[in-house]
């Protein structure tokens, strides 16, 4: 089953950056716009978005582009002790206590988070232990892998998910996390994000022993993993060794897991924004989803009660500009109809409401080929309700409507995963996002 071991992590020396640690963090790669990045490099001539997601040049060229800058950044910093490797093999206990409200729930509630930064021995997709949960967008993989030959390290970590139905591995992470935490940081929308270093050889072992009897659920950092893999096996066959005989740091990635009953595992849906839908009204739309759905009106607070719903039969919410809401209910009819348009799945897969949404609603009603949809063309995301409103109801706006979804559940995301099925891509938005410069490994 799954290797994860404890590791000598590469973190910042807050002495030499002179900066607190949130001026010297940042989000993951995917969710930094140019704005966002601007600001991130103002924090500090130390941020790690200057690695994580260097700036582009005009002058760019083969081997004198971003990513050498990267490296030579990393690098520098090294050798200047701003980054440093710590002395002893780790396991690197991870909190994050967070509102609820921050990521877009429309109610308050504080909760914590808890997981581990590990090394896990790195397999293909399908080929044992390690399960992917969702469909993933191509283009990234091509940049990270890039960046990953430059630097030769693990930046950002994958995050997964790991079965404790006895809560052994959380009552170790209790224990560890016990003390005051080694290092912590407070990021803009209010995240506590605290790191506690447990390099007990004892502890290490036990908590070592735990995985080796479960598998990892990716939950969010799939192209980070698939990219750990191929870079993994360039490694390989640059060093004459394609089966991975070697005891090597590239034969592992980085990895945060939390455990799947963790109280502070907290999933947003991810809500559809359309652009446009060319030759189809609203009356349209309602009267041919009439054929599948059942339907009524529906109020701002309707919807964000959908929105945070963990149970119940298949529905969504949907919004039109002209500021009219709906919920729409599958019943018999759409799901005969998810029988036969997705003949090959199984039944787990086609109860999702996020598959019914795709495979009847945005195939089927609006036309959305499926291409389109992978490449993003007319159509946006977004985890948050209100926003899902605002944007499509606001007066000359981009948007003709939204559909407002639930939140997929833990234990849908294993049940589909462990069928070898994977999710519609943006399935599952896990809040909040861990933190890229906490913890990383040269390779």
């Amino acid at each position: 089953m799954a290797t994860v071991k404890p590791f000598s992590a590469l973190r910042y020396d807050q002495a030499k950056s002179g900066a607190p640690l949130e001026r010297l963090v940042c989000p993951p790669y995917d969710v930094i716009d140019a704005a966002m990045q601007e600001v991130l490099h103002r924090h500090s001539p130390y941020n790690i978005v200057r690695v994580e997601l260097a700036k582009a040049s005009p002058d760019d060229a083969p081997g004198k582009d971003r990513y050498s800058r990267a490296a030579q950044t990393l690098n520098d910093w090294i050798a200047r002790g701003v980054l440093r490797a710590d002395a002893q093999p780790s396991f690197y206990v991870y909190e994050q206590t967070f509102d609820i409200a921050s990521g877009g729930a429309s109610r308050s509630q504080e909760v914590t988070r808890r997981g581990f930064f590990g090394a896990i021995q790195l397999e293909p997709f399908g080929t044992g232990c390690v399960y992917a949960h969702e469909e993933t967008f191509g283009g990234p993989k091509a940049d990270r892998l890039s960046l990953m030959r430059a630097c030769a390290a693990n930046v950002s970590p994958v995050f997964g998910l790991v079965p404790d139905e006895a809560s052994a591995i959380a009552a170790l992470l209790r224990v560890a996390a016990q003390r005051p935490a080694d290092a912590q940081a407070i990021e803009d929308n209010g995240v506590l994000d605290r790191l506690w270093v447990a390099s007990d050889p004892d502890w290490c072992g036990k908590l070592a022993e735990q995985l080796r009897s479960r598998s990892i659920f990716i939950a969010d950092g799939h192209h980070r993993y698939e990219t750990f893999c191929n870079y993994r096996d360039e490694r390989r066959k640059a060093d004459g060794d394609p089966q991975g005989k070697l005891d090597k740091a590239y034969n592992y990635g980085l990895i945060v897991c939390v455990p799947m009953s963790d109280e502070g595992l907290y999933i947003l849906p991810t809500h559809r924004l359309i652009q446009a839908a060319p030759g189809l009204s609203k009356q349209g739309f309602l009267r041919e989803a009439a054929a599948l759905f059942d339907q009524r009106d529906a109020t701002d607070r309707d919807l964000c009660a959908l929105a945070e719903g963990r149970s119940g039969a298949v529905e969504f919410g949907v919004v039109f500009s002209d500021g009219s809401r709906k919920i729409i209910s599958a019943g018999p009819q759409s799901a005969a109809a998810m029988k036969k348009t997705a003949a090959a799945k199984s039944d787990a897969w086609r109860g999702l409401d996020v598959a019914v949404l795709q495979e009847l609603v945005l195939k089927g009603l609006l036309h959305l080929s499926e291409e389109k949809v992978l490449r993003k063309e007319g159509i946006s995301y977004t985890p948050d309700t209100r926003q899902a409103i605002a944007k499509v109801t606001a007066p000359g706006g981009q948007y003709v409507m939204s559909f407002i979804l639930k939140p997929t559940l833990i234990e849908q995301v294993r049940v589909v995963a462990t069928g070898g099925e994977k999710m519609p891509q943006k399935s599952t938005y896990f809040f909040p996002k861990l933190l890229t410069g906490l913890v990383m490994r040269k390779l």
